[in-house]
């Protein structure tokens, strides 16, 4: 790495310092930087975008020697940005704060109206019930197996009484979807956006306030961000003030987004008991967790 670092952006790497299977952290005569690796080719449009819009959310990735953002390594791609520290894990609740304020300002000022068809709704309805088929088939297995069981371990019990709710919740997606492709019968666009879709603590930081991981962004509906959010953090689900103060009213949903989201967020996710039974107990219970805080969730929208 340090020939190719020399080569196409004339650092001279001291040392390196492995953070993950794809991110290296370069000591330089120059400074400190971190490289990632991708095999995202489409990031270079997508940051010529940002470039574009002037964006000022994102951390600043440095062009090579041939004005290009990514650079070939190993067959995929290369990029160099400064090094930015995350900063403190204890300042989760102003992370989130600035993280919807970041989603509604790249929302707001990367969106446009895109051209479809009806097909485009058919199909999304389609997929969306295929998933919503495929949850409600698996959770209906769960539940076979376990009423057959003689004796039923605590969390298998936990299971079959809250059965309903899971149940419950993919009827009310279904519901959410038929009232989405009614809202869109007669809609000839759809909006999208830059959407970000890889939210972590780590990849915050609120000094230089910026967003310093840029692998997974795309031209999507604005929702999936919210969405992707959800599911990967349910445990903010009950602190919906940050959705609401610094998402929602900056950047206002419109009617069939709100449906959609609904829906999707009535989608139960898939959870697998194995052996350990603490560890079953935990995962029910953060999946009851989630299905307590939908309610409240769709009342903020």
């Amino acid at each position: 790495m340090k020939e190719i670092i020399l080569k196409n952006y004339g650092l001279h790497v001291i040392g390196e310092i492995k953070l993950s299977s794809h991110v290296f952290k370069l000591k330089c005569e120059e400074g400190y930087y971190v490289a990632k690796i991708t095999s995202q080719k489409s990031l270079q449009n997508m940051y010529d975008s940002i470039e574009t819009l002037n964006l000022s959310c994102f951390v600043h990735i440095i062009p090579n020697d041939h004005h290009e953002y990514l650079t070939s390594y190993r067959q995929q791609y290369l990029y160099l940005m400064p090094f930015i520290e995350s900063g403190s894990q204890h300042l989760k609740e102003m992370k989130i704060q600035f993280y919807f304020e970041t989603l509604a300002y790249l929302h707001g000022h990367s969106f446009y109206d895109m051209k479809v068809n009806q097909q485009y709704f058919h199909t999304l309805e389609n997929d969306v019930l295929k998933v919503i088929q495929e949850r409600m088939a698996y959770y209906e297995q769960m539940i076979t197996n376990y009423e057959n069981e003689l004796y039923r371990s605590p969390s298998q019990w936990l299971l079959v009484m809250n059965y309903y709710r899971i149940y419950d919740a993919l009827c009310l997606a279904r519901q959410y979807l038929s009232q989405y492709m009614i809202c869109v019968q007669n809609c000839r666009s759809i909006r999208i956006c830059i959407t970000y879709k890889n939210f972590d603590y780590q990849h915050i930081s609120l000094k230089s306030k910026c967003l310093i991981s840029l692998d997974y962004l795309e031209m999507d509906l604005p929702i999936y961000d919210i969405f992707d959010m959800y599911q990967k953090i349910p445990d903010i689900l009950f602190d919906l003030d940050c959705l609401s103060q610094s998402y929602l009213k900056k950047f206002e949903l419109r009617e069939e987004e709100k449906l959609l989201l609904c829906c999707l967020m009535n989608i139960v996710p898939i959870i697998q008991l194995e052996h350990d039974e603490i560890d079953n107990i935990i995962k029910l219970s953060r999946l009851l967790y989630y299905l307590d805080s939908i309610h409240d969730f769709i009342t903020q929208l």
